[in-house]
C-alpha cells in the first residue's frame, strides 16, 4: 500500500510552489507541475498524494512570512528520514544550520563531517535537497564564492541569497 503525502500550492511570485508533508513532516518542496512527474516521485516512488491545504497551512505560512522577511528560522517539523542515505541527510541536518543571510562553500561543509570523503560528495547531497528553502541549500557555494547551480536555477539561488542579506537586519 502506498504511503500517503498531503499536499498544497502556495503562491509567493513569481513561483508557485508546491509543498509535500507526511505525518511527521514536510518532505518536499518543488514547483507547481513537479507533481506528477519526477522529482517528486524520484525522491519518494509509491507515494499517494492528497490534496489537504489545512494540513500545509503551517508550511504555508512560514513559507509566505519567509519571503516576506518577517521570517529567518522555521520551526515546523521536516521529515527527511526516507530519503537518500544516512550521509546524504547528515549533510542536510548540517546545512539546516547554516545561519540565516550567511552563506558556506560545499568544501566547509564536507570539512564538518568526518564521514565525508569529498566536497563533491556533499554537492552532490545537497543537489537532491527535496526540502528547498526550509533545508536553505542555497546558502551553500562554491569555494570560489560563485554560487554554482540550484534545483530552481541559478537566479533563483542568487535572488534568495539576495532576500536573505536584504532582510538580515530587518526586525531582528
Amino acid at each position: 500500500m502506498a504511503e500517503v503525502f498531503y499536499y498544497d500550492y502556495v503562491t509567493i511570485e513569481p513561483w508557485t510552489y508546491f509543498l509535500t508533508a507526511s505525518e511527521f513532516g514536510l518532505t518536499y518542496v518543488g514547483l507547481k507541475g513537479d507533481e506528477t512527474v519526477s522529482p517528486i516521485f524520484s525522491f519518494y516512488p509509491h507515494r499517494m498524494l492528497v490534496r489537504n491545504p489545512k494540513r500545509l497551512a503551517p508550511y504555508v505560512q512560514q513559507l509566505k512570512e519567509y519571503f516576506a522577511g518577517t521570517r529567518k528560522e522555521f520551526d515546523v517539523p521536516i521529515d527527511i528520514s526516507e530519503f537518500g542515505t544516512e550521509f546524504q541527510r547528515r549533510v542536510l541536518q548540517t546545512v539546516q544550520r547554516i545561519p540565516y543571510g550567511m552563506t558556506i562553500s560545499y568544501g566547509d561543509v564536507a570539512t564538518s563531517l568526518p564521514d565525508a570523503k569529498s566536497a563533491r560528495s556533499v554537492e552532490h547531497a545537497v543537489a537532491l535537497n527535496p526540502v528547498l528553502i526550509f533545508i536553505p541549500d542555497h546558502r551553500v557555494v562554491l569555494s570560489n564564492s560563485k554560487v554554482g547551480t540550484y534545483r530552481l536555477g541559478q537566479k533563483e539561488k542568487i535572488r534568495l541569497i539576495k532576500l536573505e542579506k536584504s532582510h538580515l537586519h530587518v526586525n531582528s
